[in-house]
């Protein structure tokens, strides 16, 4: 176990309502674990109440348990001890930019550097993780110069360049072009077989493929959790949208459910 949420709510602040409400879920190393719903469903939240950004930079208030790698990220001795243990990447990467990087190397290396590792270290996880993320030719190039889908493969290398034990990723592919996003989801497997990957995302025809279990939230609530194929291709999560497009034509030609995600799925059950 690495993250362990009980009975945890959260709302902001002005708010009458929850973000979160009495989730309860526990998280395991070597999976990439996807979670998804409907516009306003929760699940940026639930990342920032796990990194211990919510409530701590948001304000609001949280009531539950929640236990990051053993300590609780609310607590100021539990972001202390959490340090780089734990990495963030959020769908807009000008928000992420350190602002005190004048390279891309640099700017993958600011994390590791904060951490105060020595400079042989900081140099291989940086030079891993540019390779990793394709971004090694744009080393010298000034990071505020970059386009969308340049810029947040390379926050995506400067999270992982940390080597955090756990990761936390809010819509990881949101500016790339497609052959970028499809590059980054086919990685996620390979970089849960090192620590735990919580994937917020609405892409579900590429993270379906990439995730080994699923999340479903609805207005706060955890309404779903199983298999990919147990949480996605239900009746409920594919009539409100929060499936695949396979899955989507599945259900209006009238199959069952259970119904297939992917073309492949689809294969193997119509020559069974």
């Amino acid at each position: 176990m690495s993250v362990r949420l009980a009975g945890v709510s959260f709302r902001y602040p002005g708010s009458d309502t929850d973000a979160l409400h009495e989730v309860s879920v526990t998280l395991r190393p070597g999976e990439v674990t996807l979670v998804t719903g409907r516009l306003g469903a929760g699940c940026s939240t639930l990342l920032l109440v796990i990194a211990g950004l919510a409530p701590h930079i948001t304000g609001g208030s949280r009531s539950g348990e929640v236990t990051t790698l053993d300590r609780d990220p609310a607590t100021r001795d539990g972001r202390k001890a959490l340090a780089g243990r734990v990495g963030l990447l959020l769908p807009t990467p000008w928000t992420q930019l350190s602002g005190m990087s004048f390279t891309v190397e640099e700017e993958v290396a600011f994390g590791p550097a904060n951490l105060g590792w020595r400079r042989a270290r900081i140099a291989g996880a940086v030079d891993e993780a540019m390779q990793r993320f394709g971004v090694a030719h744009l080393a010298r190039r000034d990071p505020r110069t970059l386009s969308g889908g340049e810029l947040q493969r390379v926050m995506f290398a400067g999270v992982l360049a940390m080597e955090p034990e756990v990761l936390l990723l809010d819509e990881p592919a949101l500016e790339l072009d497609p052959a970028g996003a499809q590059g980054v989801y086919e990685l996620l497997p390979v970089v849960a077989q090192e620590r735990t990957v919580l994937l917020a995302s609405t892409d579900l025809d590429r993270a379906a493929a990439a995730a080994h279990r699923a999340l479903l939230l609805d207005r706060g609530s955890l309404v779903a959790d199983g298999t990919v194929a147990e949480v996605l291709g239900n009746d409920g999560a594919v009539a409100t949208g929060c499936s695949t497009t396979v899955a989507e034509i599945a259900r209006a030609v009238g199959l069952t459910p259970g119904y297939p995600l992917s073309v492949a799925d689809a294969v193997r059950r119509f020559t069974r």
